[in-house]
């Protein structure tokens, strides 16, 4: 199976004033990342408010990216605590021709054992038919991906690796001393030199929606890392999710709203962080 490499954005699901989901906007997102000559987008992760839709409006999600990638790899967020929707995501990444696929655990019950996680996660990779990733977000899901757990799946033929979102150095060397023949993909722009270096595959991360080539000339020069961990640390004090969106929506990509329990930026906050990262990009242009 051919694994995801490179440099992916965990792109953001837009919505229009009206909080339903906006086709015309994701393209255009889509049509500038492709542009920029990104690898490839990860569709309905973390960054994309997965939780927030339902099952209708993330397979209409999917279609639509499928439909307008260009020369960009997809990958599909297969989320849901509910293992019949997550077999419906990992057969739609399928049936849509995307490359790769990646599944949080079921994060509700958070006392699950391991032995409970891994029938689930196996039986969603019984019915793949493409490469999967385990994500670990252990901060958010409050469900980490353990050794026992991977000990478990690791010998699934569609088990592909594990995206490291935990932001920590220690998780990600554990992932990238434990494959050989998987690939650890880092979830944190400030780790992307580190995991690059220790044998990672690439990154899949907030700041490559806004700023893309910033975070390709990262994993090609790692000289820049400092350039990159500005702007994610200006990102992470807006919040990250909401960030994203506010500089979408000010680069006229569409109006960009969050779905309750997020909220938008208000207006000066999201003019404050537009100044501080065009600031940043000036002084590194």
């Amino acid at each position: 199976m051919e694994l995801p490499r490179g440099a992916y954005a965990p792109i953001p699901t837009p919505l229009d004033d009206a909080g339903l989901v906006d086709p015309a906007a994701l393209r255009r997102h889509l049509t500038y990342l492709d542009g920029a000559g990104l690898d490839g987008v990860l569709v309905l992760g973390t960054n994309g408010e997965f939780p927030s839709f339902d099952l209708g409006e993330r397979l209409a999600v999917a279609e639509t990216a499928a439909h307008h990638a260009g020369q960009l790899s997809l990958m599909l967020g297969i989320g849901s605590c509910a293992l019949p929707e997550a077999i419906q995501m990992v057969r739609a990444a399928r049936h849509f021709d995307f490359g790769s696929a990646l599944l949080p655990p079921p994060f509700y019950f958070r006392g699950a054992p391991v032995k409970g996680l891994a029938a689930f996660v196996r039986t969603v990779l019984d019915a793949a038919e493409v490469p999967v990733l385990l994500y670990h977000i252990p901060q958010v899901t409050g469900v980490p991906i353990t050794d026992e757990l991977l000990d478990a799946v690791d010998d699934h033929p569609r088990f592909a690796g594990v995206k490291d979102s935990s932001g920590d150095r220690g998780e990600l060397a554990r992932f990238t001393g434990r494959f050989t023949d998987r690939v650890v993909m880092v979830g944190n722009d400030a780790l992307v030199t580190l995991a690059l270096a220790s044998g990672g595959a690439g990154s899949i991360t907030a700041s490559a929606s806004v700023v893309p080539e910033l975070v390709m000339a990262t994993q090609r020069d790692p000289s820049r890392q400092p350039e990159l961990d500005a702007v994610r640390s200006v990102l992470e004090r807006y919040g990250l999710g909401p960030a994203v969106k506010a500089i979408l929506r000010h680069r006229g990509l569409g109006p960009y709203r969050t779905r309750p329990p997020l909220t938008d930026l208000d207006d000066d906050d999201a003019h404050r962080l537009v100044h501080e990262l065009d600031a940043l990009l000036a002084t590194s242009a």
